[in-house]
């Protein structure tokens, strides 16, 4: 998918989702086919298109320990019944596993954004 196409789906579909992450991360999730909650519970999810500097700024808050996140990314579809919570003005969040299978993914791969 494009950025503009990402864009789109965003914007007609309630339930589109962006997950930032860098190659390592976005492989694993890939592999397991799951979506882990972090060391606090949480999958964080945004519906804001952003490059990897402002994903870098806005969701890892510019912290060196999250250096390299936001190179790729992975949009998903995601089912309606799954407890999705606004966080603040940029971020979502799950408190439980995402399952690949249960869900759609729109696209992984690089950050065309």
């Amino acid at each position: 998918m494009t950025g503009d196409e990402i864009l789109q789906a965003i914007l007609s579909e309630h339930y589109v989702y962006l997950h930032y992450t860098d190659e390592q991360g976005l492989s694993g999730i890939l592999h397991e086919g799951v979506l882990r909650p972090d060391h606090k519970g949480v999958v964080y999810l945004t519906q804001e298109p952003m490059t990897q500097a402002e994903a870098h700024t806005n969701i890892f808050i510019g912290a060196t320990t999250h250096g390299g996140r936001g190179s790729h990314i992975l949009v998903l579809r995601l089912d309606s019944g799954l407890p999705i919570r606004r966080l603040t003005d940029y971020e979502f969040s799950v408190d439980q596993n995402i399952k690949l299978h249960q869900h759609e993914v729109l696209y992984a791969g690089l950050n065309p954004f």
